[in-house]
């Protein structure tokens, strides 16, 4: 009985460790939210602009499989052979990626770039994901 507490403990401990992904956007822009399915189009680049507006998307490589499970919906094999046939045809290349270094260090520097991080960084925060 006391295994089986210990693995339930652990297990709830680890889904309350699970951050937060914040999708960030400089303080500059004029954008003050997006909904999950906008966010979708423009990371699987089936657009590329918000309320008229044209954004860069840029991932961040800490991130990057959390946020592709949760607003994507998509597995990293799943997103991988996304890209992969978009490229094949000749359609789209995914967005760049950068670390969360360059991304706390240059959000503010890059007006129409809109990314996501699991930490709070000087940016204003568009959408919050659990």
């Amino acid at each position: 009985m006391k295994i089986i507490t210990k693995i339930v403990l652990m297990l709830l401990i680890t889904l309350s460790l699970k951050a937060e992904i914040y999708v960030v956007i400089s303080d500059n822009s004029n954008i003050d939210s997006i909904t999950k399915n906008e966010l979708s189009n423009l990371y699987l680049k089936k657009t590329d602009r918000i309320h008229g507006q044209k954004v860069i998307v840029v991932n961040n490589v800490d991130d990057y499989d959390e946020f592709n499970k949760k607003v994507l919906n998509k597995t990293p094999s799943q997103i991988h052979a996304y890209w992969m046939k978009q490229i094949f045809l000749g359609k789209k290349v995914p967005p760049k990626k950068i670390t969360k270094t360059e991304l706390e260090k240059d959000i503010n520097n890059m007006p129409n770039v809109i990314t996501y991080t699991s930490n709070k960084i000087d940016a204003k925060v568009i959408y919050a994901i659990k």
